[in-house]
């Protein structure tokens, strides 16, 4: 039987996706940063935006792989409560059934 998440759960999967944004925008402002200074040259804003998308993009895979996960988790559930339902009563069609003496 499929169990539910607990709020423990959720709490994890959502700070994970924060701090896959936040990481990915700290390191890409730190490295325009650490350009401008350098070299002189304006890189923050850029780099800004490059941070952000990847951030979305790692958040992204992340809850990509997560619903993915949890849909062949379903999807084997469902095999499996249709095993014991063939196993049990049959497919429906006669064929296989226990048939009762007398019948």
């Amino acid at each position: 039987m499929r169990r539910k998440k607990s709020g423990f759960e959720n709490l994890v999967l959502i700070s994970q996706l924060g701090l896959n944004v936040v990481t990915a925008v700290f390191l890409c402002v730190a490295a325009g940063i650490f350009l401008d200074r350098r070299f002189g040259t304006s890189l923050v804003l850029p780099f800004l935006i490059l941070g952000i998308l990847s951030g979305g993009l790692s958040a992204y895979k992340t809850v990509k792989n997560i619903i993915d996960r949890e849909r062949a988790e379903n999807e084997k559930e469902l095999k499996r409560q249709i095993m014991n339902w063939e196993k049990r009563y049959g497919t429906g069609d006669g064929n296989g059934r226990n048939k009762r003496k007398g019948w």
